[in-house]
């Protein structure tokens, strides 16, 4: 794995879950000890009762973007307060490259008020998907239903019976396949 590599002395960007509205304190931190990061923020016109103020929010809630050499500053991070956890893909830390944080920065920068965040759903209801790891790594299965964020109703494809099995999404990873 390239981000654990001790050799690897090359800084890439990372995105980072905070724990909820933790964002612009974490970002703080961030600059008192110097970790490059970047928080994407937008203007919002707020009410309060007597008045209208103009204050900035989160675009992406709950993440921001570290620019680090991973195996060497990730406890740094991870220790600060607000800081949850990195987030993963398909069993690594996610990466974003250069030229994907200079997109994130200029739609955020140009079109921030007129965007809209969606949360994509990579694990939805008729999806046939490889589970690479845990109990039943190798097998292709369907997801039936999304109960939460940590809990999968599957079924096997592959039978004429419908065996469901219920697995924490913390505990398997996966690959998204072809019927």
């Amino acid at each position: 794995m390239q981000e654990n590599d001790p050799l690897n002395t090359q800084k890439q960007w990372f995105a980072l879950y905070t724990n909820p509205r933790a964002e612009k304190s974490l970002s703080r931190l961030f600059k008192k000890y110097k970790i490059d990061h970047y928080l994407p923020l937008i203007k919002e016109r707020k009410k309060w009762s007597d008045r209208f103020k103009i204050i900035e929010t989160p675009r992406l809630k709950s993440y921001i973007f570290v620019n680090i050499i991973f195996w060497k500053d990730k406890v740094t991070v991870l220790q600060l307060p607000g800081a949850h956890h990195f987030v993963f893909a398909k069993g690594v830390p996610a990466v974003l490259e250069e030229e994907e944080m200079e997109k994130l920065k200029d739609l955020v920068e140009n079109y921030g008020a007129q965007t809209e965040v969606i949360k994509n759903e990579a694990l939805q209801p008729g999806k046939i998907v490889k589970i690479t790891e845990g109990p039943f790594a190798g097998r292709k299965m369907e997801i039936i239903k999304r109960k939460n964020d940590v809990t999968l109703i599957l079924r096997f494809p592959s039978i004429d019976q419908a065996i469901i099995a219920e697995m924490s999404i913390d505990k398997i990873s996966w690959e998204e396949t072809e019927h």
